[in-house]
């Protein structure tokens, strides 16, 4: 069969586990239902025309499974009305016009080439769960906005999974306001992510002190994964948006030369855009990088555009994100609209290792922190069972991995060190792993 279509006024109930196959499924002007229970195939694609109200809380698959040109898209033309809490499976395009009204429903966009999240005319979906599935890599990683913004609603999840949700210069929106609204594949590498190029964005709401993990990147260029973690400091409402921009912030005019005496140099390579578009609450911010591609970095530059020029936000702590480095800013503030940060050292870096091995061949057999415009310096270095083994005050004292002149296990130990730079005191803790042989 190569076309299956519904014309005129006209009310399908489809009972419990029937199963329809056709080439492709237009609807025009009918009242549709798929019930629950419900399996309906197309094999090339569903086409919901003007005056038609559908109805699904049953299984749709659309598929690629056709000779048709541009098979496997779902399309709601202008005056067209969808709703219901089904499963919509789509292989290619999503196409909408009309009205989609997401309810419970879950969307699968689950073809191996790019496919597109669009609209000719401006429509703005708001999915309920977005799930994105695939094997394609690439380019056919992504899950694409084309012409207009996107998002999932307040009991909704947009669920990563390994592939790319691209907004190019679109904004994708998440209402729902758990930490826990955005999942993505962890796996080192190999990540999901979102993309935008400016103005784009992924903005995310907020009412709660979690951590708000922003899983950011791009394939444009060298392929980068650099989430953000913002941590609102109050139960309120608040409204971030984020964006990796993957290239040096000289391209966009925020030339990195301009800065004042407080950073030394800056990260050329990536920047960040993060704003807070509504709401007041503090923040703890971090900025995730990964040092042996990225460099070595001590804090965060603020772009700020009514002096044409970056400056240090202070004293950064460095921490972890999940598999990468970062650096960490507490209580920010975002004292005015300028969004560009990027990653910094100032004058009283710190350069703090992961890594010694005590094994007195020469090399690498003292563990040294290095760093300048620091006072008030204390160290201490603690085992697993937080018992301290080193302690110092003087920048300039390396450990030898040994505690009352005998050797140190192999093994996992953790630094807390204080200091001030400038007027601002600082706290950084991480961990150190000893190797003696």
């Amino acid at each position: 069969m190569n076309a299956l279509k519904w014309l005129g006024v006209l009310t399908l109930l489809l009972p419990n586990i029937p199963t329809c196959f056709a080439q492709i499924v237009t609807l025009n002007s009918a009242d549709v239902i798929f019930t629950n229970g419900s399996i309906v195939t197309s094999n090339g694609g569903f086409v919901i025309g003007n005056g038609t109200n559908y109805t699904n809380n049953g299984d749709l698959d659309v598929t690629k499974n056709s000779t048709l040109p541009a098979a496997g898209n779902f399309i709601l033309d202008a005056g067209a009305n969808v709703n219901g809490s089904g499963l919509y499976s789509i292989e290619q395009n999503w196409i909408n016009n009309g009205s989609f009204f997401a309810e419970n429903s879950t969307v699968n966009l689950y073809g191996n080439t790019e496919q597109l999240i669009s609209s000719t005319n401006g429509t703005v979906t708001e999915f309920n769960n977005l799930n994105l599935l695939g094997i394609g890599t690439g380019i056919n990683r992504r899950k694409s906005l084309q012409g207009a913004d996107a998002r999932v609603s307040t009991t909704g999840i947009l669920q990563l999974n390994d592939r790319e949700l691209a907004t190019q210069t679109n904004l994708f929106s998440v209402l729902n306001t758990t930490n826990l609204a955005i999942l993505n594949d962890l796996t080192f590498g190999n990540e999901g992510f979102v993309s935008s190029e400016p103005p784009g964005m992924l903005a995310w709401s907020t009412n709660s002190t979690n951590n708000y993990y922003f899983p950011v990147g791009s394939s444009n260029g060298t392929q980068r994964y650099r989430p953000v973690s913002i941590r609102p400091e109050a139960n309120a409402n608040n409204t971030f948006r984020v964006r990796l921009d993957n290239t040096s912030a000289d391209t966009y005019s925020y030339f990195l030369a301009q800065h004042d005496n407080s950073i030394s140099q800056a990260n050329t390579s990536f920047f960040h855009s993060i704003e807070q578009v509504a709401g007041n609450s503090n923040v703890d911010l971090r900025i995730a990088y990964k040092p042996i591609d990225d460099g070595e970095w001590g804090t965060i530059g603020h772009w700020k555009a009514n002096q044409d020029l970056w400056v240090s936000i202070g004293p950064a702590n460095q921490n972890g994100l999940g598999n990468y480095s970062s650096l960490e800013k507490v209580n920010w503030d975002f004292p005015d609209a300028y969004i560009p940060y990027v990653l910094a050292n100032s004058e009283e870096l710190l350069i703090i290792p992961n890594v010694f091995t005590p094994n007195n061949d020469n090399m690498n057999d003292l563990y040294t922190v290095t760093g300048k415009g620091v006072t008030d310096y204390s160290i201490v270095i603690v085992n697993r069972w937080g018992n301290p083994v080193f302690e110092s005050d003087d920048l300039n004292t390396s450990w030898d991995g040994t505690f009352n002149g005998e050797p140190c296990q192999d093994g996992v130990y953790f630094y807390i060190i204080r200091g001030k730079s400038g007027t601002e005191e600082f706290v950084k803790q991480g961990h150190i792993t000893l190797y003696n042989n």
